[in-house]
């Protein structure tokens, strides 16, 4: 990947552009590519936070929430909930329900038309202004460019199945 996050995205910013391919069986098919414009408010990660964003998808990824929350205390460049006894176990245990719940929807498909990751950011966002855990700037970023992405992937394919679509990238397989 490029390591460029559009720091301004918003539906004038994105466009999508439609066009029919052909298959390999002769079948016509509607091709989407999103056309992202206006970038010139962008962010990049550097080495560290590429890092530390792989590694709390991951335990995401792999139904390991206490892990995740752990992950965003140990990592967070200001805390507050490790001065109180058993602040990083409330915390760690809130996020581990928060992704148990996301992993529970896998049941019913985790597709777009069913998760909410708006939903379940704002309550992980939620926990940390509780708890004291900042969020990164940069990883601020990311999370506004998933909220917008979210709203554009459920109006395009409701039935994307979100784990199908980010394990590659997670396990560092993925191209864009």
């Amino acid at each position: 990947m490029d390591n460029f996050v559009h720091s301004d995205l918003h539906q004038g910013n994105i466009k999508v552009r439609k066009s029919i391919v052909q298959t390999s069986e002769g079948i016509y098919e509607d091709k989407y590519t999103i056309v992202f414009l206006d970038c010139g408010i962008v962010t990049t990660l550097n080495k560290e936070d590429k890092q530390n964003l792989k590694d709390l998808f991951k335990a995401i990824i792999t139904n390991d929430g206490v892990k995740a929350g752990r992950l965003m205390v140990e990592r967070a460049k200001y805390e507050r909930c490790s001065q109180v006894k058993g602040g990083i176990e409330l915390f760690s245990e809130g996020v581990g329900e928060i992704v148990s719940e996301f992993h529970d929807r896998r049941k019913q498909g985790l597709t777009l038309g069913v998760v909410r990751i708006g939903t379940l950011l704002s309550r992980v966002l939620d926990l940390c202004r509780i708890h004291g855990v900042e969020i990164d700037p940069a990883m601020s970023n990311i999370v506004m460019s998933t909220l917008v992405l979210e709203g554009l992937g459920r109006c395009l394919d409701p039935d994307a199945n979100l784990f199908d679509i980010a394990l590659p990238f997670v396990l560092g397989f993925g191209r864009v």
